[in-house]
C-alpha cells in the first residue's frame, strides 16, 4: 500500500529535505507540493542536484483534493498549520514542523510568538512529536508537532538523566551553534544576510522562543515534578547545516563517566537515531549530515560535580524533515527507519 502525500512549503529548505527524503520511501506516493509563493514552477528548479523521478508541478494548497490525501506535511510559517488543521478531513494525517501545535497551553504560543493561535480546540488533539518519547501518542495522534532542531539537541540526551535523577534540572546551560539553514530560506537573500558565510552570530540572548519548549519536553517526557531551568544561548555559524549543542549540568552525585555512558548506551539501547559515542570521542556535524541521527557524548567538567554533555545533529533532518517522517512512520505502523538515512 502507498500513501499518498501532500507538502506545503515545498520549495524552502524544510520542504525541500521532506522531498529528497520521501522519493526514496517505499510506502509514498508525492501526490500534491504546494507553495505560496511558487505556484507553476517545477521542484528542480530549486534544487542544485536535480530529482530524476517525475513530481507534480507546485500547485495552490486550496487546489488540492485533501479526500485524496493520507499525510499534510506542513512546514510553514509560524500561524499557517493551525488555519490548514481547520480544513482536515477525517483521512488527514497532520505533521506540522512549526511552532503551532508545540504547546499544550496556547496562551504559551501567543505569549512567545506574540500572535493569536486559531485552533486552541484543535491544539488539544495535537501530540509533540518527539520521535523517540512520544511514540505511543504519535500512533494514536492526526496532529503530530515537530519539536524544533535547537529543542531536539537538547532535549533527547537530557531526559534520562533527568528521568533517573542524575543530574540536578535547576541549573542547565546550553550553548548551540546552527548552520545559517536554520534560520529559514531568507538567509539565502544577499541584501538581508550579506556576510552569512563570514559571521558568527549570537541571537535571541536570553528570551529565545525555543526555552519554554525545551522546559516542556522535559518535563513532559522526564516525569520530574520540580522546576526546571534552562538558560539557552543558540549562534548561528558560517555553515549551512547542522547543530552541534554543548550542555552543562551539575551532578546530584558522584558518578564515574564509564558508568553515565553505560547508562546512556543502555536507555536509548533500542532507538537506532540516537549514537552514544564512545568515551573520549567528540560529536561532530561531519558524522551527522545528510542523516536522521542524533550523536551523544558526555565529558566531565573542572569540578567532579560538573558534566559536559555534547550532541550534533543535521538540523533539516533529525531536528526537521527526518524527525517528520520518522514520526509518520510509527503513526503509520511502518518501520521506524523507512526512507531516512543512518
Amino acid at each position: 500500500m502507498k500513501y499518498n502525500v501532500l507538502i506545503h512549503g515545498a520549495s524552502g529548505f524544510v520542504g525541500l529535505e521532506l522531498i529528497k527524503i520521501l522519493i526514496r520511501h517505499k510506502f509514498v506516493n508525492i501526490k500534491y507540493l504546494c507553495s505560496k509563493s511558487s505556484i507553476g514552477k517545477k521542484i528542480n528548479y530549486f534544487l542544485k542536484t536535480k530529482i530524476k523521478k517525475k513530481l507534480p508541478i507546485i500547485s495552490n494548497f486550496n487546489e488540492a483534493n485533501l479526500n485524496d490525501v493520507d499525510i499534510i506535511f506542513t512546514a510553514l510559517p509560524h500561524g499557517e498549520a493551525q488555519l490548514i488543521a481547520k480544513k482536515l478531513r477525517p483521512n488527514n494525517i497532520l505533521i506540522d514542523l512549526s511552532a503551532d501545535f508545540r504547546f499544550r497551553d496556547p496562551s504559551m504560543y501567543e505569549q512567545w510568538y506574540n500572535q493569536k493561535h486559531f485552533a486552541p480546540i484543535l491544539q488539544k488533539q495535537a501530540v509533540y512529536g518527539l520521535s523517540e518519547f512520544a511514540k505511543q501518542d504519535i500512533s494514536k495522534s492526526n496532529i503530530i508537532s515537530c519539536p524544533g532542531c535547537y529543542p531536539t539537541s537538547v532535549q533527547i540526551p537530557l531526559i534520562p538523566l533527568i528521568k533517573k535523577n542524575i543530574i540536578n534540572p535547576g541549573k542547565i546551560l546550553v550553548d548551540s551553534k546552527s548552520g545559517y539553514s536554520g534560520a529559514g530560506k531568507k538567509t539565502n537573500d544577499k541584501k538581508l544576510y550579506p556576510n552569512i558565510e563570514k559571521n558568527i552570530a549570537v541571537y535571541g540572548v536570553g528570551k529565545h522562543r525555543h526555552m519554554p519548549e525545551i522546559d516542556l519536553g522535559l518535563k513532559l517526557f522526564s516525569s520530574y515534578k520540580g522546576k526546571i531551568k534552562v538558560e539557552f544561548t543558540p549562534h548561528l555559524i558560517p555553515t549551512f547545516r547542522g547543530i552541534i549543542t554543548t550542555i552543562y549540568v551539575n551532578l546530584k552525585k558522584k558518578y564515574t563517566l564509564a558508568s553515565l555512558n553505560k547508562i546512556m548506551k543502555n536507555f536509548f539501547k533500542k532507538n537506532k537515531f540516537v549514537n552514544v559515542l564512545k568515551l573520549g570521542n567528540f560529536p561532530n556535524t561531519n558524522n551527522v549530515i545528510n542523516t536522521n541521527k542524533i550523536n551523544i557524548n558526555i565529558f566531565k567538567g573542572r569540578s567532579d560535580d560538573q558534566l559536559i554533555i555534547v550532541s550534533a545533529i543535521d538540523n533539516l533532518q533529525k531536528g526537521a524533515a527526518g524527525q517528520a517522517v520518522q514520526n509518520m512512520n510509527i503513526r503509520l505502523g511502518l518501520n521506524e527507519c523507512e526512507g531516512l538515512s543512518l
